[in-house]
């Protein structure tokens, strides 16, 4: 009966003596990535598809960008949300528009206003001519801007 455990105990230690080997071979980190692929365009220094850490956000890939321009509104991102890989970020263009000054625009420029034609443009220019606008609702004295078309036009204007 003992010659029969003899060989069972060699085998079972044998197993034993190789389990340390094979805990060395794989470790945790070989299932986890650590970095992840991410596209970037738009209103950044450096446009590009960059390597991230995994755990990397909005903001830490638009630094690896070379940061956002001058132009860039970054208003409506999201700053720290983390994006998957293969994810694609567009930093958008500020989109401000020029406002459009009741004392020195051309026909031109002030034909482009909502509800301003070429002949109210003309009287504009013609009136400013006489006396200069001091506040933007002087503009309602001329013939054919009454309310309705002041209010269009006031977030566009200057003086």
């Amino acid at each position: 009966m003992k010659n029969k455990w003899i060989p069972a105990a060699v085998l079972i230690a044998f197993v034993f003596s190789l389990l340390p080997s094979f805990a060395n071979t794989w470790s945790p980190q070989d299932f986890v990535r650590l970095v992840k692929t991410v596209e970037i365009k738009g209103e950044v220094n450096q446009p590009g598809i960059y390597e991230v850490a995994w755990d990397a956000n909005i903001e830490k890939i638009i630094e690896q960008a070379g940061g956002a321009n001058k132009d860039a509104d970054l208003s409506s991102i999201a700053l720290a949300q983390i994006v998957a890989n293969e994810s694609v970020i567009v930093i958008p263009k500020k989109t401000q528009k020029k406002k459009i000054s009741i004392n020195s625009a051309d026909l031109e420029e002030l034909d482009t206003l909502p509800g301003i034609g070429p002949a109210i443009a003309q009287r504009i220019i013609e009136y400013r001519q006489k006396t200069p606008f001091t506040t933007l609702d002087e503009l309602k004295e001329v013939k054919g801007i009454g309310d309705k078309i002041f209010d269009q036009i006031k977030d566009e204007i200057m003086l």
